[in-house]
C-alpha cells in the first residue's frame, strides 16, 4: 500500500471515529435531556400529560376548506384524514367514510392547513427559566404552547445544535409532544460584533475552514439550510453559500449590520433572508424585483416591529393577561415576568440596539410602516415570502405570535386575508421544502390541520377561535394542555 493510500485510510477512519463519537454524543444527550426534563418537577411534568384526544380516522363533515395555496374557499366539504395523512376531500357525503371514524360536524367551522412558523429559537428567549438550570422545560413549553395555538411545523433558525436537534429527534420519537421541527443549527458569522455572548455562533473567520464545519452540521444534525448571522463579511459570506450549495445546502442571513442591503443576495447569491425589514436602508422597487429575479425568499417578522420597546404593551395592554392563546399554557410566573421588570428591560435592550444602529435616523414609527410596505410590495412583486415571528424573544410568545404576525399584515400592510393565510402555511412550506408532505389541503399529505370557528379568508382574527388541532393526522387533546401549570 502507497503512502498516499495510507494516509488516505487513515484520514477516512478518523473522520468516521470522529462522527461516530458525534453521534453517540448526540444520542447520550437526547437521554440527559430526558433525563432532566423528568427529574426537574415530576409533579408538574406528570400530573396531567398532554397527550391525543383521538388518533383513528376522523371525518371532517360539511365544512368550509381553506388550501394553503391561495384558492377561494370551497364550503360543504367533507374532509377524512386516517392513518395519519388526508385520505379524501369532496363534496359533502361524495364518498365513504370507515364505520369506526369519528364524525366532527363542520356547520359553521374552517379547516386549514396547521399554520408554519419558518423563524423561532428553541434555545434562546429572554424569560428567566431559560438560564436557571430549567432549559427543558422551557424548551418542551414552547412545544406544547405551538400545538395549543395550532401551529404544527416550525423552523428553528439558530439555537445550540445539541438542544435543538435532540428536542426534534425526541418529538419524531415520540418522548415529547410538539409540532414537526427543521433546524438551522449554529449561526455561521465573522464577529461577535451582532451578538455578544451567544453560544450559538461558530465564529468563520476563515472561509477554508467552512467545509468542515457544512459536513458537521449536515451529518451530525442533519441540517439542509444554515443561518448566517448578522455580523458575517461578503466575501466569507459568498464562500460559505458555494460551499453550502456544493453540499446540497441553502444558507439563509439576518439582514442588519454588514448584510442589511437587499443586494447582497446579487452578491452572495445567498437563498434567502430571515426576517422582511431590511435594516440599514430603505428598500425600493427595484430591491424586490431583483429578490424575485433570483429567487430569493423572505421570512417576514413583522411582529417584531410590534414588540420591540415594549411597543405592544403600549398600544395594548391586554393583549397578555386578556389572551387565552398565552394565559392558558403558560406558567403564571413566566406571565408575571412579560408583565414585570424583566420583561420590560428585554424589550428595552432590543430598543437600545435599534437606536445604536440608526440613531435619530429613523423613528421606530418610521420602521414599522417601511417594514409594512415592504412586506406589500414584496408580496405585489411575487416574492416567495413566508410567516415567522423570531419567537421567543421580545413578547413574541410561542405559537400566538404567528396570530399577530398574519394580523399586522392585514392591518398594516394591507394585504388580504387569504393571501396572508397562504404565507404561513403553503408558501412556508416551500421555504422550508416540505410542501411535498404538509402545508396545503390535498389528498396525501400529513394530516397536519386547524379547524377554527368563523372564516379566516374574511376576518384573519378567526385563526384565534381554534377548535380543534391535528398533528400528524392525531386530534390534540388541547384540554391537557391547560392544564400543565394549573393546581
Amino acid at each position: 500500500m502507497t503512502l498516499k493510500a495510507r494516509v488516505l485510510l487513515l484520514t477516512t477512519a478518523l473522520a468516521v471515529a470522529l462522527l461516530q463519537s458525534q453521534l453517540a454524543f448526540g444520542q447520550a444527550a437526547i437521554t440527559s435531556e430526558r433525563e432532566k426534563v423528568f427529574a426537574i418537577d415530576p409533579a408538574i411534568l406528570n400530573a396531567a400529560t398532554p397527550g391525543y384526544a383521538w388518533e383513528g380516522a376522523t371525518l371532517l363533515q360539511d365544512i368550509r376548506v381553506i388550501d394553503g395555496l391561495g384558492n377561494r374557499p370551497v364550503s360543504g366539504q367533507d374532509v377524512l384524514i386516517a392513518d395519519g395523512k388526508i385520505q379524501a376531500i369532496g363534496k359533502s357525503g361524495s364518498f365513504d367514510v370507515p364505520a369506526d371514524a369519528k364524525i366532527i360536524d363542520g356547520d359553521g367551522l374552517t379547516v386549514m392547513p396547521g399554520l408554519i412558523d419558518s423563524h423561532i429559537h428553541l434555545s434562546s428567549g429572554w424569560r428567566g427559566p431559560n438560564d436557571n438550570g430549567n432549559r427543558p422545560v422551557y424548551v418542551k413549553w414552547q412545544l406544547l404552547n405551538f400545538l395549543y395555538a395550532g401551529v404544527t411545523q416550525v423552523y428553528d433558525i439558530g439555537s445550540i445544535p445539541d438542544v435543538a436537534g435532540d428536542t426534534r429527534d425526541m418529538v419524531e420519537a415520540g418522548v415529547w409532544m410538539g409540532p414537526d421541527i427543521k433546524i438551522a443549527g449554529t449561526y455561521f458569522e465573522t464577529s461577535e460584533i451582532g451578538a455578544p455572548g451567544y453560544a450559538t455562533l461558530l465564529p468563520t473567520n476563515d472561509p477554508n475552514h467552512i467545509g468542515g464545519k457544512l459536513d458537521m452540521m449536515k451529518d451530525v444534525y442533519g441540517v439542509e439550510m444554515v443561518k448566517c448571522h448578522a455580523g458575517t463579511n461578503v466575501q466569507v459570506l459568498r464562500a460559505l453559500v458555494a460551499a453550502a450549495h456544493e453540499r446540497g445546502m441553502r444558507v439563509v442571513c439576518d439582514l442588519w449590520q454588514n448584510n442589511g442591503n437587499p443586494w447582497i443576495a446579487n452578491v452572495t447569491k445567498l437563498d434567502g433572508y430571515a426576517h422582511n425589514m431590511f435594516m440599514t436602508t430603505t428598500p425600493t422597487q427595484n430591491d424586490a424585483d431583483m429578490l424575485k429575479e433570483l429567487g430569493t425568499f423572505i421570512i417576514s417578522t413583522t411582529v417584531m416591529m410590534d414588540t420591540i420597546g415594549g411597543y405592544r404593551i403600549e398600544e395594548d395592554g391586554d393583549f397578555i393577561t386578556g389572551n387565552p392563546l398565552i394565559v392558558d399554557v403558560n406558567p403564571p410566573h413566566w406571565v408575571e415576568q412579560a408583565l414585570g421588570q424583566e420583561g420590560k428591560a428585554s424589550a428595552n435592550r432590543y430598543m437600545g440596539i435599534f437606536d445604536a444602529l440608526f440613531g435619530d435616523q429613523r423613528t421606530l414609527q418610521q420602521f414599522r410602516s417601511d417594514a409594512f410596505a415592504w412586506t406589500r410590495m414584496l408580496v405585489d412583486t411575487g416574492v416567495l415570502i413566508g410567516a415567522g415571528t423570531d419567537s421567543p424573544y421580545l413578547y413574541n410568545w410561542s405559537g400566538e405570535s404567528l396570530h399577530r404576525e398574519l394580523e399586522l399584515w392585514v392591518e398594516g400592510a394591507d394585504i388580504p386575508p387569504l393571501r396572508t393565510l397562504q404565507a404561513a402555511t403553503g408558501d412556508n412550506a416551500k421555504i422550508l421544502k416540505i410542501d411535498d408532505r404538509t402545508g396545503s389541503i390535498q389528498v396525501g399529505l400529513e394530516g397536519d390541520l386547524l379547524v377554527v370557528e368563523g372564516n379566516p379568508a374574511k376576518n384573519i382574527s378567526d385563526t384565534r377561535n381554534i377548535r380543534y388541532v391535528f398533528n400528524n393526522g392525531k386530534l390534540v387533546d388541547r384540554e391537557s394542555l391547560t392544564r400543565q401549570w394549573k393546581p
